[in-house]
């Protein structure tokens, strides 16, 4: 299957509006807080705070964007989602690599756990159903649920993001996408130290037999 990246304007915009209900601006706008919160640390700040501090800024402004239209906080197994009035979509934030908002196939910048590899399986469970992108349930109970990333990027001159569906997930690192969303890079005016950096916790739950 040809993986469908999608950079133009109007394609993106006409995605997002019918897979989401969302508009281009919003998202921008959100990227662009996670990123005030960023600037806003200085030299004094511990030297990966200013990384954990744009997540979790990100996460805040998601929900605050979307909660309007019916969107809710999912915080379950301390995995920060945003679930949309059906709940058959989710959308996590992540850090993402050098690839992120290019051609090439990106991956989330630190290797996730135990939650994000059980949601990727559950996306590639529901995508294998289908040749085309499905039409998802009206409601279920989580387990049909669709998880897609918002992916950001913090490079010297620029932004890059994009809202992506991941399929394939090895090691911690999503390795293949269904659909990707580009935006527009955002350029920068001031040069912004990256320092390696997680993007927030999650915590591995690990059942042992009785």
């Amino acid at each position: 299957m040809t993986l469908p990246v999608r950079n133009e304007q109007m394609e993106v915009q006409s995605r997002l509006e019918e897979v989401f209900g969302l508009k281009p601006t919003m998202i921008q706008d959100v990227i662009m807080q996670g990123l005030l919160a960023r600037t806003s640390c200085t030299l004094h700040h511990p030297k990966t705070f200013p990384g954990l501090s744009q997540w979790a800024e990100t996460v805040r402004s998601l929900r605050d964007k979307t909660a309007h239209l019916g969107w809710t906080p999912s915080d379950e197994n301390n995995f920060p989602l945003c679930v949309n009035p059906s709940g058959n979509i989710a959308i996590a934030v992540y850090t993402g690599d050098r690839e992120t908002g290019g051609a090439s196939s990106p991956s989330n910048r630190a290797a996730k756990g135990t939650n994000t590899e059980q949601a990727v399986w559950a996306n590639q469970k529901q995508l294998s159903l289908f040749d085309v992108l499905p039409e998802l349930p009206e409601d279920n109970d989580g387990d049909g649920r669709i998880m897609w990333v918002l992916l950001y990027h913090v490079a010297s001159n620029e932004i890059r993001f994009e809202l992506s569906l991941p399929r394939y997930i090895v090691g911690g690192k999503i390795r293949s996408w269904e659909e990707r969303l580009v935006f527009p890079s955002i350029p920068l005016d001031q040069v912004i130290p990256v320092f390696d950096e997680d993007d927030g916790p999650e915590i591995d739950i690990h059942v042992e037999r009785k």
